[in-house]
């Protein structure tokens, strides 16, 4: 996956830029623009709610102002006022009223409203009834009808009272301006209001960031703390350590070079003199053969250049996580076998290599990693002993719950204080007295096991010369009984 599609993953609205001011202004935009039109919404709905109650109410009001006019002889009914006072009545500023009062049969008592509703005259409920018609010129009309008959033997009037529904649209839409401007304009000030308060809030991360880009290769000094926001202090306190252990990891790489071309040129230097004798030699009797004592010189200093080379590539390939590809392995193989190679070089140095395994034969020790550098380790430790240590000379493995515990101890002089304290430094070499060595084995070690996941460290046991105990966390599953039978017996040698 690219860092963009990583950046995509972060920010799922991909098209805004990932800027924490905009992050947190977007927020705050969408809550004020649906706020607005949640309210808008709900006040227009609410206020024709309202408005068409009233508006009803009123227009009942009228029908009943008609329907007081109403009068009876001997069954007959008649309209006492006249056609003008009928339509004061009625009358109302805001929308013309159109009115009709007649009977069942269709006699018309007053009015100028011309209707086709027989589905409602069909009906007889005393109550008014409400509801939206469409006059012949396609206006919309809201319609109140009510049906009179004080008595069985009274004929039946209907009064029907209409009016259009532009005014109630208008009173909506007034009520909806109403509430609708003063959101829209306090979102014009409140929103800039909050982009100042952000942009202000954000200006120490601004400033911290500054600081961050001001710190160069050569300024590797902690960041200030005192005016960073409680927010920001824990990610300060990331960065300064941090920066502390890339100082640490400067300073030793530092150290390392200056060490290394410090090594190098010891036995850099012994070659070029070894090679100018010899050619001061030649140049004196082009016909003397090669002297055999300067040839094995020239040889055991060149053999110690390449073994540092060797070596320091070996420190700078395990430094580098992905220099060998992990896998999974099993551990106590991995620290048996370089052994039985190293039994040889024991005995031509006339010492005594043992291996004694103690690890329960029933279960598996498995690592993720490289098998191939532990196996360099256990090598490194071996050859190391053979060369420095006493006569006897032990290799043992043993487990404590999930943990391999190896230890590769010899039976010579004990170390002193100072030895211990450097011995796991690169470049230290003993007083043993032998140019041979780098002083990186032990360091090259102490890396490989630590990429690992383990602990590598130098025990003080009484009576022995030097102790290295490896702790290597692992994945434990039991063997199957077939091949545990089969590896009975392995337990030393």
């Amino acid at each position: 996956m690219s860092a963009r599609d990583n950046l995509l993953n972060l920010n799922p609205l991909g098209w805004i830029k990932p800027s924490l001011l905009k992050q947190l202004m977007l927020p705050v935009v969408s809550l004020w623009v649906a706020c607005a039109v949640l309210a808008t919404s709900t006040a227009y709905l609410l206020a024709g709610r309202s408005t068409s109650t009233s508006f009803d109410r009123l227009l009942a009001d009228d029908a009943q102002a008609l329907s007081a006019q109403l009068r009876w002889n001997d069954g007959v009914a008649s309209f006492a006022a006249s056609k003008e006072t009928a339509d004061s009545l009625v009358f109302d500023s805001l929308s013309l009223s159109h009115y009709s009062v007649h009977t069942d049969n269709g006699r018309k008592l007053v009015g100028d409203l011309q209707l086709d509703i027989p589905e409602i005259e069909q009906r007889h409920e005393r109550q008014a009834i409400f509801f939206d018609h469409l006059s012949r010129h396609g206006t919309p009309l809201r319609v109140v009808a009510q049906r009179l008959q004080p008595a069985a033997t009274d004929e039946a009037v209907w009064v029907v009272v209409a009016e259009s529904k532009e005014k109630r649209r208008q009173v909506k839409d007034e009520i909806a301006t109403a509430i609708f401007l003063p959101a829209l304009l306090a979102g014009f000030l409140i929103i800039p209001l909050f982009y100042y308060s952000i942009r202000r809030a954000l200006s120490p991360a601004r400033q911290l960031s500054a600081l961050v880009v001001a710190h160069g290769d050569d300024n590797l000094s902690p960041l200030p703390v005192e005016q960073v926001p409680q927010e920001l202090r824990e990610l300060v306190a990331h960065t300064n350590s941090l920066l502390q252990r890339l100082q640490a990891s400067v300073t030793e790489q530092r150290r390392f070079i200056a060490d290394a071309a410090h090594q190098l040129q010891t036995p850099m230097a012994g070659i070029r003199l070894l090679v100018g004798d010899m050619r001061r030699i030649q140049k004196a009797d082009p016909l003397q053969p090669m002297d055999a004592e300067v040839l094995a010189q020239l040889d055991e200093v060149a053999t110690r250049g390449a073994r540092l080379v060797k070596q320091l590539l070996a420190y700078a390939r395990v430094a580098d996580d992905s220099a060998a590809e992990p896998e999974r392995f099993d551990a106590v193989e991995a620290v048996l076998e370089p052994a039985p190679r190293w039994r040889g070089h024991a005995e031509a140095a006339g010492k005594i290599l043992t291996v004694q395994n103690h690890v329960d034969p029933l279960q598996e020790f498995f690592l993720q990693g490289s098998p191939i550098l532990l196996g360099e380790v256990i090598s490194n430790l071996l050859d190391n002993a053979i060369r420095y240590g006493g006569t006897h000379i032990a290799l043992l493995l043993h487990h404590h719950e999930n943990s391999l515990i190896v230890q590769v101890q010899d039976d010579g002089l004990e170390l002193d204080a100072q030895s211990r304290e450097n011995l796991l430094l690169p470049f230290w070499r003993g007083t043993h007295g032998k140019p041979e060595g780098s002083g990186l084995g032990l360091s090259i070690a102490q890396r490989i096991v630590e990429r690992l996941g383990g602990r590598f460290a130098l025990v003080h046991k009484s009576g022995l010369g030097a102790c290295f105990e490896i702790t290597l966390p692992c994945e434990v599953q039991p063997l199957e009984m077939d091949a545990a039978n089969g590896n009975e017996g392995v337990m030393s040698s």
